[in-house]
């Protein structure tokens, strides 16, 4: 399984992979981007069901 994650730059929105967060789009610099696909950034809280009422904060 592949762990690549694929984000597009907000700035300019060229697609790049990457194998962890980027710190800066390849293309301008930029530091915003879009995460397209790939495994979750970060880890589910325990318990998260998916449904983000009473959240306490998993960010998924």
């Amino acid at each position: 399984m592949s762990r690549d994650h694929l984000f597009r730059c907000a700035s300019c929105g060229v697609r790049f992979k990457s194998a962890c967060r980027p710190s800066r789009c390849p293309d301008c610099g930029g530091k915003t981007f879009v995460h397209e696909s790939g495994p979750p950034l970060r880890k589910r809280a325990k318990g998260c069901s998916g449904s983000c009422s009473g959240c306490s904060g998993c960010s998924h």
